[in-house]
């Protein structure tokens, strides 16, 4: 198959209008006017074509429980492709020792099964080993006390899937547990945490390569205090989710955190859940309220529950902004494709890669998807 007429977003010299051919699933070639030989066509003139969106921290979507002991994920996964995110990294949240265990099995078996439209990264487990301080929307009896059978439980069961732990440095013995974790191929990601500058400097140290959603569920920036936010924005080891919904944090908020991490130590996530998409109403998790009303999940205290609001809204909300978009590419498909052990394979387009592929209309709305080259 050949797009023709698109301007393509390519990885070495930014925009380039032409032609991009598709073969056996991947990018076969890219050239100002490629010859059909017979094969099937898509115009996409007046369109741009990026590579597809990669969401490294997304619990669920449109109805579809990434945490769940039991179920198939097609009804999300297809939802999330038509959206423009073409890979997505199934997020588990602080749950019960065998809850938690159970949904690294569901994973695994997904993974196998290839559900429909976006495809399984890995596995993403948002703790259990955080402060109860700072839990956000998950229960506090969820959490669980350092542990190192625990932990190497955890990393035995995912077997060599899992590609990002959330630790609050502080508690005793996380930073001894960075290594293993890092051993097991997977980021080991400061978040949930009150720990100091100097607890976060000294997980750096011990290894830690990211930091969970910048900003949110973490010890914030003061003059004299400069938390865990301090750390992730000086500190050039480390690499920042960011959720870029307008809501989660303000554009300004946003604009530091690129300022001072440039865009190629930014990942943009959603930190969507079951509920997103499912439009406003009253919703109950885990025996708890949430009430979607536009954009925004809250519990029934007012704090903010996850978001509403998928990978590619919020890279639409960058574009619009004024961001290049080559950048905002860079922060929504490549860092992150990067950070989970793909960027050999998806995150930007060059030959050889998966076709996993976007195209904008002019109005920077989806105009069309192919995963591994299948039109969505």
């Amino acid at each position: 198959m050949i797009i023709r007429n698109a301007n393509i977003l390519t990885e070495k010299v930014g925009l380039l209008h032409g032609d991009l051919k598709i073969e056996n699933g991947r990018i076969a070639a890219i050239h100002s006017d490629l010859h059909a030989d017979g094969e099937e066509t898509f115009d996409a003139r007046g369109c741009i074509l990026i590579p597809g969106l990669v969401d490294i921290h997304n619990h669920g979507f449109f109805g579809t429980e990434f945490a769940a002991a039991d179920e198939e994920f097609d009804k999300g996964t297809e939802e999330l492709a038509k959206r423009g995110i073409t890979t997505v990294v199934p997020t588990l949240r602080c749950l019960p020792k065998e809850r938690l265990l159970a949904a690294i099995r569901n994973v695994k078996k997904e993974m196998v099964r290839r559900p429909a439209g976006a495809k399984l990264g890995g596995i993403n487990m948002e703790g259990p080993f955080i402060s109860p301080n700072k839990t956000g929307s998950m229960l506090k009896e969820n959490l669980s006390e350092p542990s190192r059978a625990d932990l190497e439980g955890y990393l035995a069961e995912c077997e060599g899937t899992l590609k990002s732990m959330t630790l609050a440095p502080e508690l005793p013995g996380v930073v001894d547990f960075i290594e293993d974790i890092l051993f097991a191929g997977a980021n080991a990601s400061i978040g949930h945490t009150c720990a100091t500058f100097e607890e976060a400097k000294a997980a750096a140290d011990a290894g830690a390569n990211l930091v969970t959603h910048l900003y949110n569920a973490m010890s914030p920036f003061t003059h004299r205090a400069p938390g865990v936010v301090g750390e992730a924005l000086l500190d050039e080891r480390l690499s920042c989710e960011l959720i870029c919904d307008f809501i989660h944090n303000t554009p300004a908020a946003i604009a530091l955190a690129i300022k001072n991490k440039g865009y190629d130590k930014i990942a943009m996530i959603s930190d969507t859940g079951r509920i997103s998409g499912l439009g406003d109403g009253e919703y109950v998790i885990e025996g708890k309220k949430r009430i979607v009303i536009g954009k925004t999940c809250k519990t029934e205290n007012g704090t903010i529950a996850g978001s509403v609001c998928d990978l590619f809204y919020d890279f639409k909300n960058l574009v619009e902004t004024g961001y290049p978009l080559a950048e905002v590419s860079h922060m929504a498909s490549r860092n992150p494709a990067r950070l989970i052990g793909l960027g050999h394979d998806r995150g930007t387009i060059e030959v050889g890669k998966a076709a996993d592929l976007v195209l904008l209309s002019p109005s920077c709305d989806v105009a069309a998807v192919w995963v591994d080259g299948k039109r969505v």
